[in-house]
């Protein structure tokens, strides 16, 4: 997997962290966001391994603490962007 590809999985598992979050009834969000950051996890690009890898831990043994998950793939997200504008 190529970093653009990684990209684009970051913008969906956040597009259904947000989704879980306008409707908190709907658990399955959760759980289908954390099993495709482990997958993510698996197969990104090393240089994103580790920081996804943590947000991965930190969201699995948290519980599913969405709104830090959130904000972390976010970070990954616009820096990665930010590197491939350089």
């Amino acid at each position: 997997m190529n970093k653009r590809e990684a990209k684009k999985k970051v913008r969906e598992i956040i597009r259904c962290l947000e989704q879980s979050g306008d409707f908190p009834e709907q658990g399955n969000c959760i759980k289908v966001a954390e099993r495709k950051l482990e997958m993510l996890v698996k197969e990104a690009p090393a240089s994103l391994v580790y920081e996804l890898g943590c947000v991965y831990s930190h969201f699995k043994n948290s519980g599913g603490d969405v709104d830090t998950a959130l904000s972390r793939l976010k970070k990954i997200l616009e820096r990665a962007v930010k590197k491939e504008d350089e």
